[in-house]
């Protein structure tokens, strides 16, 4: 053979070794990039898998398995486009490669709102089941079990995509807005309550960082119709998770989460604070009986403070979690908790309760009711007979294919608020707003305060009040106390207290937009009467002395109280009474009363201490028949001085006669 024939015989043998060498190196390759683009995905390290599938593909473009969990790793970031373009094409290589991608496929395509063919997909994937399974050889054995999964969740995935096609769904919500970047963040924020006026915003935010299971209390301010940077609320958040909270209408009273800080009796305990503003204090856990050994969270409080809706996954549920409620009784305590039953409950998850202003709306987030996505937010009415209807899914724009929790209804019950962890958000669960169709608005309800004040002194009276329909009730130590009630009805009033004409007023309360509170003053007109000046003005003033035959003597006399109270203790009982007997009968003319209190405490406080207790001094005086038709009463509030502080807690009592 001749010599060039025998050297490219040579060199195509050599050729075909290293063609083979290589094919077998990208072989051996693609299988090791295989091997590690698993690790990572079960790690979940999804961008560093992707691109070990990718590097797989560029080896073998046929390697439909690759293509298959490249597109399921951007589905777990739920990047449901690039899902959508590596699943197309294996299915449109291979139709045969997998009867579970055609479901994936219709649920990424619901992930994006593309609802047609997301229903497109859904159809194929069911009219597959009727095909053998040999047809599916590659995949079907390995994916028999998922199958059977998929097709339990197809008809409700089916009748979500049919729903969200729906364009005359009841709610009608035309959009929804993010609040944005000074609320929202990377990181989770989620449970949303806005102060009545709504210029402060109070939410549930989930740290960043290392701790990221802890949640902390947030608020912010708006600020010429621009919501601030949000703030920590100081002196509350731990290390531990601080929850949802709910405030009564009032302004007065937060319910919220707790877990795991000391007095917590299972993982996670109701707890209540006062509010003044962004100032908490007086926290503590519930009293009575709605805390349990088992997980509470998540509290809304009905418009007048009285009822408490919670959920729960404590024993006699409907499975998973459930809402639950508590009736607050007379001693101030909660009742055993009641379960909402099985039209709310199911045997997924109920959670995140919102009641409306007059008490006929519920809303609140099921996994176990037929939605839309992850977990929907729904909505059951109370109908006239109090039974509560089938819950209605809100339905898109509110509800999506990915996770909506915890609704929040302003005080007006026109704007709502929300959160989702949909894309287009700052990231993880972003608070959204909404104006609310007249479908879901509830009867206007009217923010009504009532302040029961002495009519001559302006100071404050602790009494009970007769309201008709809504009972007896007490006022604070403001004389305050606060209703709910239907606009354009009317409110009662009836008040019978000692040392005042009865009162009696029929008061037509009109509708309001809760911004501020519709403010009564029950005015009451006191059995004394009172001079415009203490006596030692009067004493000075010697035209007076002048047209006085006979001779004015005055005594004086003081009074000591407890620390803190107002009350008059039996040996200043005795003392005074000994100090009057002597007057009984005489010629009174005037009498003053000047009360006094230490300087431990605001100064406010103080003030009013010191006038309750020199009313305390009138009712003695007039339960004692000591007459009279002019008196001086005033509370001089706090003294700072070198005497012991109990030698300040006093009221001094001046009365003159004539002799």
């Amino acid at each position: 053979m001749p010599f060039k024939q025998k050297a490219l015989g040579l060199l195509l043998f050599l050729f075909f070794v290293q063609t083979l060498s290589v094919a077998q190196t990208a072989g051996e390759l693609a299988v090791s990039y295989m091997i590690e683009a698993e690790g990572k995905l079960v790690a979940r390290k999804y961008k560093q898998a992707i691109k070990l599938y990718d590097k797989v593909i560029e080896l073998q473009a046929d390697n439909h398995t690759a293509r298959r969990y490249a597109g399921l790793c951007y589905y777990l970031q739920k990047d449901f486009a690039n899902a959508i373009r590596y699943y197309e094409k294996v299915l449109d290589e291979n139709p045969s490669f997998s009867r579970a991608l055609y479901y994936e496929l219709g649920e990424s395509h619901y992930k994006l709102g593309n609802y047609g063919q997301s229903l497109e997909y859904f159809d194929a994937f069911e009219d597959l089941q009727k095909q053998p399974d040999y047809t599916f050889r590659l995949r079907g054995e390995r994916e028999k079990q998922q199958e059977k999964k998929l097709f339990k969740k197809l008809p409700s995935s089916k009748r979500a995509a049919r729903i969200s096609m729906d364009s005359t769904n009841l709610v009608n919500i035309s959009a929804i807005v993010n609040l944005g970047e000074r609320i929202n963040s990377p990181t989770d924020e989620y449970f949303p309550f806005l102060s009545n006026d709504r210029n402060i915003i109070y939410y549930t935010k989930k740290k960043e960082g290392k701790q990221k299971d802890d949640e902390n209390l947030f608020y912010s301010k708006r600020e010429d119709a621009i919501w601030q940077k949000a703030k920590q609320i100081s002196n509350f958040n731990t290390n531990e998770v601080e929850g949802m909270c709910t405030i009564v209408r009032d302004g007065k009273k937060m319910y919220f989460t707790a877990c795991s800080r000391e007095g917590v009796y299972g993982p996670c305990d109701i707890w209540q604070a006062d509010v003044d503003g962004v100032e908490i204090s007086n926290i503590t856990n519930l009293e009575g009986f709605a805390n349990s050994n088992r997980w509470e969270s998540q509290a809304c409080i009905s418009c007048d403070g009285t009822l408490l809706y919670f959920a729960s996954n404590r024993e006699g549920g409907m499975g998973g979690t459930d809402i639950w409620y508590c009736t607050r009784l007379p001693n101030g305590k909660w009742s055993p908790p009641a379960n909402m039953g099985p039209k709310i409950n199911t045997t997924g998850d109920e959670e995140a309760p919102f009641i409306s202003n007059d008490g006929k709306a519920l809303y609140f987030s099921s996994t176990g009711h037929l939605g839309l996505g992850d977990q929907d937010i729904f909505v059951s009415w109370k109908n006239r007979w109090g039974h509560w209807t089938e819950p209605m899914n809100l339905g898109p724009p509110v509800n999506s294919p990915f996770r909506e929790l915890g609704l929040f209804l302003t005080a007006d019950g026109q704007t709502g608020l929300f959160a989702s962890d949909r894309p287009g958000g700052q990231g993880g669960m972003d608070i959204y707003e909404f104006e609310l169709s007249e479908r879901l608005t509830s009867d206007p309800i009217t923010y009504v305060e009532v302040y029961v004040i002495d009519s001559i002194l302006g100071i404050p009276i602790q009494t009970e009040v007769d309201t008709g329909e809504k009972g007896t009730i007490q006022t604070d130590e403001n004389g305050r106390f606060f209703l709910c009630i239907n606009a354009d009805e009317t409110l009662n009033l009836k008040i019978d207290h000692n040392g005042f004409h009865p009162y009696k007023s029929t008061i037509p309360i009109p509708i309001w937009d809760n911004k501020t509170f519709y403010t009564i003053e029950a005015l009451l007109q006191s059995k004394f009467s009172f001079l415009p000046a203490p006596i030692d003005s009067i004493m000075k003033d010697t035209s007076i002395l002048r047209k006085q035959n006979p001779i004015e003597v005055e005594s004086s006399h003081t009074v000591f109280f407890g620390f803190d109270k107002s009350s008059l203790e039996l040996e200043e009982i005795g003392r005074l009474d000994d100090f009057i007997k002597p007057l009984n009968g005489k010629n009174i003319q005037r009498v003053e009363i000047i009360g006094f209190s230490d300087d431990i405490g605001a100064n406010s406080y103080n003030l009013k201490l010191s006038e309750d207790r020199a009313k305390q001094i009138a009712l003695f005086l007039l339960e004692n028949q000591i007459i009279v038709d002019q008196i001086y009463l005033e509370g001089k509030g706090e003294i700072n001085n070198d005497e012991p502080k109990s030698r300040n807690r006093k009221v001094e009592v001046k009365i003159v006669i004539l002799e």
